[in-house]
């Protein structure tokens, strides 16, 4: 019997499934091919039979050798009835059971964008074949962000991969077509600014893997997209397809049928005689076309406009303009590529003045204008809004353009206003196309109107727009109720418009007096409201860009005195330090901004006025930003760093092997680049000139080339037996250089890395760079830095290549940047010195000051050098004279950068990454204050140690707050510090060198702590609260310690390992060493996490352990585990186990699939909790097997402990 649901039930379930996708996915629906808000229209009857036969054939396997490429691309200038043929096509297969998915761009909201465009394939997939559908629906609860993630991983994840899902399903027969049919339409139209189209890099990538789906794209041929084409594996599996090159007999013939029958209709809705139009006037009306589709289908609307109703006079007056441009080419002066079809919208423009009255003819460049420049298609009653029109008269206007726009009907308030083809916006914004000053539209004063009326839009903007009730002040804008509906009464869309887009309409406007008036008036009393909205609207990403452009932009301008520049600054450092708060509840950022904005922030002083909050951060405000952008944390320690040419983003490397990309204003993050062949350290990173692409180099000896716009690695270079130090991009971008630790440079050519270079030095190679003429400099453990003419190497040399020139020093050369105008070298050395040389001839300049080892160097444009050091705070040094200009806020750096812009420097300590902008002020012998926000731990107060300013620490390890809330404890790299909640002060400091993982405790009631030993010797030290004494250390561990924990009664401390592991020591009153006892001991396991519950009775342990699995067979198990156990990739196996704490027995082994990073009891020891590497909780009832009266546990027969899924987040700690 089937197992599947039917009839209503079933028909409900898939229903649900499929609006549970919907949410998911987010698909753009207005960008299928039988949308209402298309402008497009099929083919005529007859007409371009010839590319649909050949359209057809590409799909049909039957017909090779067309049906062997899984793309065809077919392309041809603007107006050559490429989106008519896609639809046409498209409804056909739709018809035939072959069209799978389709998506019809256009330059107007969510159908230009990119990232939209696999989830919505993918989404429309779903819907048609139920086996992908369950598949995809696998993949998202998994991953529920997916539809954020780039075009290449939308692709890979949403279609790829249930693809393969699917075919490898033996339950699946035939689940598909042999062919399924994608249409992409107008690619073109997609806003991207990528060297090469990101949708084509990313179909190159997986080209292999989509079968049976086969890709229809239609574009015009610009840059992008033709390189995109000329991909290799594009290349290769493409079917070229040039509407331009079809005989031009044919393409008139088809213009003629379409034009006959159009006018054939117009004549039967006209009454008019069957004699009409004259043939020679159909043949005219054809040659004028040129070709173009776009012109007949343009002339056929504006004869038979029903408005007008003189079909007869409209076609002789369109000949009569038509032929009197055809007559003036060759000897007028106009430089129009099309001057029949721009004498054709004269014509119209010109119609439609005289049959509006005076008032309304006044508002038609109005209208008109904005339509050409808004950012988005705009409904009749939005636009009315944004221009502050009466309801309706844009309506009353309109009617008289049909023959260049699609205007809805009166009771459609929903579909945009649509422009017929994008010919006609170009048309009326060039001067030299559109001659007539009374139809131009001039850009910068039509920006200029539509950013006043944004501006004062948005004055109605207020705090609580959506009038949310106080109860709901701090949740986040998901879980407002009824959010949606509140958002459309309360923002409506013209006012969502002017908040989205008024800074991208006053950076092409001319400032006058009236808008910059509006623009004061905006910024003094309704930034912060601007924030709420985008908040509410979901685009706070884009809010540090818009601020930052806007204050460029009035850098150009010769304005009057005003505090713009200063408000929309300050705002924008509010969004940079609070993004994630801001971006996540509208509400809630009032007392956010109020609490953690500097004193004499002008945003802090308006939101104040509308916070609630019964915080108050009474240590640690400042009186104006800190130079502090962007604190981030990550899991694994950061290795390498690196800005965009740009500035805009940060790219770091950790341990792991993940390469993370962050905005480098807010921290958010942009991608997340991850090898599945390479888990090794990052050690290096550096983008390439045009920041296209990333290089890195690994602690396994290997290169990578990544692809930034889509996450793809392009390329894997395996050359150097050691870890890799350095890499670098030549200036042209054509050659790549890595250093490693085996002595050598390698130096790639980027397109052909089978050419290769090694040049040697005599140990280990730190760095490595090129100079802005090309020549490469490497420095080396040997004290040396070499100079190399990459102009003269011998590619076909095995390591015989010797340096132009050597500089030797008297300590290692870690770092060699080289000044922009390639004259001074800069070697910083392992001593902290730093030598400055002249390239040319190897002139030693001078040396600066010894600090620190040197971590990172880099010049400026300006000549000033920017230094790093491994224990000193970053430093500016004025190269000419030797002197100290600046000092920035860190004391220390493991890995540094600084931005092209000198702006902007990032540095990382362990785990945490900073970045900063240099103080404007000049700071010889003090430094200025690197603060972060810090989280309030109780009503008023935050944690703040005694030092001054300039000594702030940055290299926390861990951190363990008492079990009254009274103190916390600190432990950094060299001491453990006991903070006082209340006040903030440091109470008191022990020196004691700490581990690089190190664990803090407390006892039940605070009167003992507990922190780990160093690396070297894996004990415990105990300390009592009140006096500071060390009054036991115990060791017996032979590997690291992963945690600790008193006992109830404050009379042992129990500690687990790395080794397997779980010892017992007594506390004593003195800090003597002693050896602890071994409590539990496995040979094949290593304990991760522990916890023993409230009457210490129980021990709860998560470890991982290779061949062979947990045994589960014994005896005296009092429950079986509820799944099997699951090898993983390195041979490992996960289980929790439970423990009699005072036999060591085993009660009960659960298995798991990945590491389980936490656990803890409930205070009843009913419960256990479990928080795994995968970011799922889990939820055990112990009741099953531990009676909750103390009784004997139970006996057999064994159960299955109850186990309930909490959450799936990324978790460290549970409680």
């Amino acid at each position: 019997m089937s197992d599947k649901p039917t009839g209503t039930t079933g028909e409900t379930a898939r229903a649900q499934a499929n609006e549970a996708l919907r949410k998911a996915l987010r698909p753009v629906v207005e960008a299928l091919w039988h949308s209402g808000t298309s402008v497009h229209v099929q083919c005529h009857e007859d007409t371009r039979q010839e590319v649909l036969s050949t359209l057809r054939s590409w799909l049909q396997p039957e017909h090779p050798p067309l049906s062997d490429r899984s793309i065809l691309w077919l392309h041809a200038l603007a107006g050559s009835g490429k989106s008519t043929i896609a639809l046409t096509i498209a409804n056909r297969w739709d018809n035939e059971k072959l069209l799978g998915a389709s998506f019809f761009c256009a330059r107007d909201g969510d159908r230009s964008n990119i990232n939209c465009i696999f989830r919505t394939i993918a989404y429309q997939l779903s819907l048609r074949f139920p086996a992908f559908q369950e598949q995809l629906t696998k993949i998202l609860e998994t991953d529920p962000e997916l539809f954020s993630s780039t075009p290449t991983r939308q692709l890979e994840k949403l279609i790829v991969e249930p693809l393969e899902a699917v075919r490898a399903d033996a339950k699946s027969e035939a689940p598909f077509p042999i062919q399924i049919a994608i249409v992409i339409d107008a690619l073109d139209e997609c806003t991207d600014t990528a060297a090469v189209s990101i949708v084509l890099k990313s179909l190159a990538l997986y080209i292999a893997r989509i079968a049976p789906l086969k890709f229809l794209i239609t574009s015009r041929p610009e840059e992008n997209i033709a390189r995109g084409f000329l991909l290799q594996n594009i290349r290769e599996n493409t079917q070229d397809l040039a509407l331009n090159e079809m005989p031009k007999d044919r393409t008139r013939r088809d213009i003629s049928l379409y034009l006959r029958s159009c006018l054939a209709e117009i004549r039967e809705n006209f009454a008019l005689d069957a004699s009409w139009p004259a043939p020679r006037h159909l043949e005219n009306l054809v040659g004028l076309s040129e070709l173009l589709f776009i012109f007949a289908a343009a002339a056929a609307r504006y004869i038979g406009d029903t408005a007008a109703r003189d079909p007869e006079s409209r076609l002789m007056s369109l000949l009569d303009a038509g032929n009197a441009a055809a007559a003036k080419r060759g000897t007028s002066t106009s430089r129009s590529p099309f001057p029949i079809l721009d004498a054709l919208y004269i014509q119209v423009l010109e119609n439609a003045a005289r049959q509006l009255e005076t008032e309304l003819k006044d508002r038609l460049k109005l209208v008109l204008g904005t339509i050409v420049l808004a950012e988005q298609h705009l409904t009749p009653t939005t636009l009315d809004g944004l221009l502050g029109l009466l309801t309706g008269t844009v309506r009353r206007v309109l009617p008289v353009l049909g023959a260049v726009l699609t205007i809805p009907t009166r009771e459609d308030d929903t579909t945009p206003i649509s422009i017929i083809h994008l010919s006609f916006p170009n048309f009326l914004v060039d001067p030299t196309r559109c001659t007539d000053q009374t139809f131009l539209v001039r850009p910068r004063i039509q920006h200029s109107h539509i950013a006043f009326r944004c501006l004062k839009l948005m004055q109605s903007l207020k705090y609580n727009i959506l009038e949310v009730a106080s109860e709901h002040d701090c949740v986040p804008n998901s879980e407002i109720p009824g959010v949606l509906a509140r958002i459309s009464q309360h923002i409506p869309p013209a006012l969502q418009y002017a908040c989205k887009y008024w800074t991208r309409h006053l950076c092409e406007a001319e400032v006058g007096e009236d808008l910059l008036t509006a623009l004061e008036e905006f910024c003094k009393f309704r930034l912060l409201h601007w924030l709420e909205a985008l908040s509410l609207l979901g685009c706070v990403d884009g809010a540090v860009d818009a601020l930052q452009s806007v204050q460029a932009f009035l850098k150009t301008q010769s304005l009057r005195a005003t505090d713009v520049p200063s408000l929309l600054y300050d705002c924008e450092r509010a969004v940079c330090a609070l993004y994630p708060i801001i971006s996540a509840s509208a509400m809630h950022m009032y007392s956010t901004v109020a609490l953690f904005s500097p004193l004499k922030s002008p945003i802090r002083c308006l939101a104040a006025e509308n916070a609630w909050t019964s915080l108050d951060v009474r240590v640690g405000p400042e009186d104006t930003w800190s130079t502090t952008l962007v604190s981030h944390v990550d899991e694994f320690t950061i290795k390498a760093l690196t800005f965009s040419p740009d500035g805009m983003c940060i790219a770091y490397g950790n341990w792991r092997g993940d390469i993370w990309l962050l905005n480098a204003h807010t921290g958010a993050e942009l991608q997340v680049l991850k090898s599945h062949a390479n888990t090794s350290s990052i050690q290096t990173l550096t983008f390439s000139p045009k920041g296209k692409e990333l290089l890195s180099g690994s602690y396994d000896g290997s290169v990578n080339v990544w692809d930034v716009a889509t996450g793809a690695n392009l390329n894997t270079w395996n050359a150097h037996t050691d870890w890799v130090c350095s890499v670098a991009w030549s200036p042209d971008g054509t050659l790549a250089a890595s250093a490693s630790n085996d002595g050598t440079v390698r130096l790639w050519g980027v397109a052909s890395p089978e050419k290769m270079v090694v040049l040697q030095h005599s140990d280990w190679v730190h760095h490595v760079v090129f100079a802005p003429d090309g020549g490469l400099l490497s420095g080396s453990q040997d004290q040396t830095c070499k100079i190399w003419d990459t102009r003269s190497i011998d590619w076909d040399s095995e390591g015989g290549t010797k340096p132009s020139r050597t500089l030797k020093h008297d300590s290692m050369v870690l770092t060699v940047p080289v000044s922009s105008d390639s004259r001074l070298v800069a070697c910083g050395l392992n001593s902290g010195k730093i030598i400055l040389w002249t390239k040319s001839d190897g002139q030693r300049v001078r040396s600066l000051p010894r600090r620190s080892k040197v971590v990172s160097l880099a010049f400026h444009q300006s000549g000033l050098l920017a230094a790093a050091y491994e224990r000193s705070p970053i430093s500016l040094w004025d190269v000419s004279a030797g002197a100290l200009v600046k000092i920035a806020s860190n004391d220390r750096a493991g890995t540094a950068a600084f931005a092209h812009d000198g702006l902007h420097i990032a540095h990382a300590t362990g785990h945490q990454l900073q970045i900063h902008l240099w103080s404007s002020e000049v700071k010889q012998n003090t430094t200025t204050t690197a603060r972060k926000l810090e989280k309030p731990l109780a009503r008023g107060s935050t944690v703040k140690d005694r030092d001054p300013p300039g000594n702030r620490r940055t290299d926390l390890r861990a951190v363990a707050a008492s079990p009254t809330g009274k103190l916390v404890l600190a432990v950094y790299h060299d001491e453990l510090r006991v903070h006082e909640v209340s006040t903030g002060l440091c109470m008191r400091t022990i020196d004691n060198s700490r581990g690089t993982y190190p664990y803090a405790t407390w006892s039940s009631t605070g009167s003992l702590f507990a922190c780990t030993g160093r690396d070297s010797d894996n004990t415990v030290h105990v300390w009592n609260t009140d006096t500071g004494e060390l009054i036991g250390t115990f060791s017996g561990h032979s590997k690291y310690v992963t945690g600790v924990v008193f006992t109830p009664d404050e009379q042992h401390v129990l500690s687990a390992s790395y080794d397997g592991s779980i010892r017992r020591g007594k506390i004593g009153q003195n800090g003597q060493r002693m050896s602890s006892d071994v409590l539990l001991q496995s040979d094949s396991d290593r304990i991760w996490a522990f916890a023993v519950c409230s009457d210490g009775r129980w021990i709860l342990s998560s470890s991982f352990g290779s061949y062979p699995p947990p045994d589960t067979s014994s005896t005296d198990l009092l429950a079986i585990p509820s799944r099997q156990p699951v090898r993983d990739n390195d041979g490992s196996y996960y289980a929790l186990r439970l423990y009699d704490a005072t036999t060591g027995r085993v009660l009960w082994i659960e298995h798991h699939s990945s590491l389980t990073r936490c656990v803890a009891f409930s205070e009843d020891c009913t419960r256990a909790l479990a928080g795994n590497w995968a970011g799922e909780v889990f939820l055990y009832d112990l009741t099953q097997i531990i009676p909750p009266d103390n009784s004997v546990p139970r006996s057999q027969p064994p159960l299955a402990v109850p186990e309930h899924r909490l959450s799936n987040y990324n978790l460290y700690s549970c409680a």
